[in-house]
């Protein structure tokens, strides 16, 4: 990889790290279509899943009071369920078709969630179903959060409890898909120079993240959960017709 190509993966990286400090969300669902200018679809995925290990696993582990453990154990063991399905749509399926389904999927979601859908705290079949679509998205496409993102602002979550149960969710998960794409041998020399490269920018952004979201309230985070999924969205769907 050249520099120029390196700082703008740092650039990515810082990005979708700031995003997912404020709302819990949308690290590889922004990184990845980024990334993809300048490396291949398949790099930019084990990339964000590394990049996205460190940067849930530390927010886990900062806002762990705050998690609400049986939506989280839920989640973890439906996820890693749709993990070996997602590594197979990502070795012998089309990435391109997959993003287009994802970004109007999530489009579908976030106008559902705009017009006030919710989940009774009693229904559990949900966290199942869509705990193994998120599993299968994270070893497929790297971008996992959409499902989870859906079922918790479904469910009402207060911020704190949304940050820091999805990132659980996130953390464990990720060190299953970190161990497919491994054995599956598709980390390499590539990868693991823009992970060295964007750890910094990653870090700091974190820092930043964590000092302008004391100032988020409930409505502002609902608003910008919202605005993330209609992004996310439209940037997995201009990436799946320019790739």
């Amino acid at each position: 990889m050249s520099g120029g190509e390196l700082a703008w993966i740092a650039g990515c990286i810082a990005f979708a790290s700031f995003a997912q400090t404020l709302s819990g969300f949308g690290f590889s669902l922004l990184a990845v279509p980024l990334m993809t200018l300048v490396v291949s679809p398949r790099d930019a995925v084990v990339v964000a899943t590394i990049l996205a290990s460190v940067s849930t696993t530390s927010q886990s582990l900062i806002d762990r009071k705050h998690v609400d453990l049986s939506i989280a154990k839920r989640l973890i063991l439906a996820s890693y369920v749709g993990m070996p399905f997602g590594l197979t749509a990502f070795i012998f399926v089309s990435e391109t078709g997959l993003r287009l389904v994802l970004g109007v999927v999530v489009v579908s979601a976030a106008v559902v969630l705009l017009r006030g859908f919710r989940l009774r705290e009693e229904s559990y079949r949900f966290d199942w179903l869509l705990g193994m679509v998120s599993g299968f998205l994270s070893t497929s496409t790297s971008t996992n959060g959409p499902p989870l993102v859906f079922l918790m602002q479904a469910r009402q979550l207060a911020p704190a409890t949304f940050r820091a149960t999805i990132n659980t969710v996130f953390a464990v998960v990720n060190v299953g898909a970190l161990a497919l794409f491994i054995s599956a041998g598709k980390v390499n020399s590539h990868s693991l120079l823009g992970v060295a490269v964007a750890l910094p920018a990653l870090g700091l952004a974190m820092i930043t993240g964590y000092a302008v979201r004391r100032n988020v309230t409930q409505e502002r985070f609902n608003n910008l959960v919202i605005f993330l999924l209609f992004l996310s969205a439209i940037s997995v769907i201009v990436s799946a017709f320019t790739h």
